[in-house]
């Protein structure tokens, strides 16, 4: 296995990513859920482990579908479990070929804060205005995009779904952030994505 050298900016959004985990919505009942113990200790993981008829984020889309979208082979998805824990699971999707470390795309199904408009407050405290998806996802309630517009939160069914897709000199990665967006409500909501 070949390691992967990640540049400069990918340690920022990974830092950024490590906050917004232990972030617990605004207004919530519940405490931070972020522990100590394991950013001290990197062995020790929360399992997150989803209440029963939960989608897994690694089955939202299909590989081809993936393939098709982002224009290149990528590896199957994998379940992330340095950022899931309990009230949320996250799939990652890398490049087939091990040398390349982007593009990425990541999936999170959170059922414990399923209120999109709580984690976009969230998201705009920590990374400043946040914007209307202006164009349709069916079957998506709240969609809203960060400030690069590569990293969409919305509300499907009855969870909160967000999707990222990590490649920043890429022009076509906002439209493929949506695009990916579409396929995931349209196969946590088929019935609303098809009316």
């Amino acid at each position: 296995m070949t390691l992967r050298l990640l540049p400069a900016w990918t340690a920022a959004a990974v830092g950024a990513a490590v906050v917004l985990a232990g972030c617990t919505p605004l207004a919530s009942d519940a405490e931070p859920s972020a522990d100590a113990s394991s950013l001290t200790d990197p062995t020790v993981s929360a399992v997150a482990t989803a209440p029963a008829g939960t989608p897994d984020p690694c089955d939202v889309m299909t590989l081809k579908t993936l393939n098709k979208i982002v224009g290149l082979k990528m590896a199957d998805g994998e379940f992330n479990s340095s950022l899931s824990y309990e009230g949320r699971n996250i799939c990652e999707w890398r490049p087939h070929n091990e040398e390349r470390s982007e593009p990425r795309v990541q999936v999170e199904i959170n059922w414990e804060y399923p209120d999109a408009a709580r984690h976009r407050e969230l998201a705009e405290a920590v990374f400043g205005k946040t914007f209307t998806v202006q164009k349709e996802i069916k079957g998506a309630t709240d969609a809203y995009a960060l400030p690069s517009r590569r990293t969409i939160g919305m509300g499907v069914d009855e969870y909160f779904v967000k999707v990222s897709y990590i490649q920043p000199g890429r022009k076509e990665g906002k439209a493929m952030t949506l695009a990916i967006a579409r396929e995931v409500a349209a196969s946590l909501n088929p019935e609303a994505a098809e009316g």
